[in-house]
């Protein structure tokens, strides 16, 4: 077993036949004949230990000799970490065929038991591809390459300083921590995957949870809401007012069908048949205010829908055209820093101003948890919390409890009368 060079070629190759071995055709990539010839050796003192998985990696050039060689005399150690990467998978396929699962009518998330959204594998497939812009190989790493390592890496390369300033290593590639965070629940909710339905086994990195900030709260006075409305064109203005007047999500006012709003009822019903619905406590139905109904009633009107159409459909469904049209309205109205969420804001702010208990704005905004709602009440006037101080000094002074027995005595009287 001796290395040669092919004609034409400056570096020298192994050309090895062992019985019951396969074929080992390899490049030494070295123009070194003593480097060479103690690449050979390695490959001997490989048989000779009955190595015949690292052998048969060789051969199917999974492996690459020199480096195979290199780890052998410095840290032998090192060559079983040279072959989990050669046998795992490329990563590129697995999260091709994880995003293909997440649409499929298998894709049920273990924590919500529901199926993704469209918005939530847009979201997933685009941590992905800031996951394969920070990986060496791309899509071409391999599975044994998301580890501790590079998940802490990730995170340097791409989490925003302290006090919310870019880094200046990576100028225009770093992210807010909520961005941040997105990322690493996509790449759990990939780990997850590949253990429970593809079986793969895999050592799992702790995933670090940055921490967010409280978020933003623009909200529109009554001012600025009369303002949108006059500069709003008369076709959109339904929509926005929908989300206006009900603090519904956006989502959830694009997969309302005819079925669901009932003008007569004055009802509007978010339900689980939509698959716009974030959570079970998303279930609701919805009170139609009086500018609400004179809205709706003019675009049920002219739209007409079915039982099981859309209403509201075409460029109503599509984010951008959304966004456009509300950024046009703004600048027309003069307001400033002002998103679609925060229609959602805005009615949850003035529910808050109009003195509506808390466990009632929980129900009307959807919220999962009591914990969310809360953030609102600090908009609450302080003569709201004068009153219920009278209330409770009322109650403690046992007036409230004399009032009490005056009205179940007077309910006797009038019972003994009849």
């Amino acid at each position: 077993m001796k290395p040669h060079r092919r004609l034409g070629h400056a570096t020298y190759e192994v050309d090895v036949r062992w019985q019951g071995y396969p074929r080992l055709r390899l490049a030494c990539g070295t123009t070194n004949k003593a480097r060479a010839v103690a690449m050979c050796r390695t490959l001997a003192a490989l048989r000779d230990a009955g190595r015949r998985d690292l052998l048969g990696l060789l051969a199917q050039h999974r492996l690459r000799l020199a480096d195979v060689h290199d780890a052998f005399l410095s840290d032998p150690g090192a060559i079983e970490h040279l072959k989990a990467k050669a046998v795992s998978p490329r990563l590129g396929d697995l999260v091709e065929r994880w995003l293909g699962w997440l649409a499929s009518p298998a894709g049920i998330s273990p924590r919500t038991r529901r199926k993704y959204s469209e918005k939530t594998r847009r979201q997933y497939e685009g941590s992905w591809n800031g996951f394969f812009s920070v990986l060496a190989c791309g899509p071409d790493a391999r599975l044994a390459d998301v580890n501790r390592g590079f998940v802490l890496e990730y995170r340097r390369l791409r989490a925003r300083a302290t006090g919310g300033k870019r880094r200046k290593t990576m100028p225009g590639r770093s992210v807010s921590a909520a961005t941040l965070n997105r990322d690493f629940a996509a790449l759990g909710a990939f780990l997850t995957w590949l253990r429970d339905i593809e079986g793969v086994a895999i050592e799992r990195p702790p995933l670090p949870r940055e921490r967010e900030s409280k978020g933003r709260e623009r909200w529109l006075s009554a001012e600025e809401l009369a303002t949108f409305q006059h500069a709003c064109p008369e076709e959109w203005w339904p929509f926005f007012a929908t989300l206006f007047y009900t603090g519904a999500r956006l989502g959830e006012v694009q997969g309302l069908r005819g079925a669901d709003v009932l003008l007569s009822a004055r009802r509007i019903s978010i339900h689980e048949a939509d698959r716009r619905v974030k959570t079970k406590e998303a279930v609701r139905d919805l009170p139609i205010a009086g500018p609400l109904e004179r809205a709706l009633g003019k675009h049920l009107a002219r739209v007409a829908p079915g039982p099981n159409d859309l209403v509201f459909g075409d460029e109503f469904q599509r984010y951008g055209i959304v966004r456009y049209v509300w950024d046009a309205t703004c600048r027309a109205a003069g307001i400033s820093g002002a998103r679609p969420h925060d229609a959602r804001h805005t009615f949850a702010v003035h529910a808050a101003q109009a003195g509506v208990p808390i466990v009632r704005m929980q129900k009307l905004l959807g919220h999962a948890t009591a914990t969310m709602t809360p953030r609102y009440m600090k908009h609450a006037p302080e003569a709201f919390l004068d009153e219920d101080a009278a209330s409770v000094a009322a109650h403690l002074g046992g007036a409230k409890n004399a009032e009490a027995e005056a009205r179940v005595t007077a309910a006797r009287r009038e019972l003994k009368q009849a």
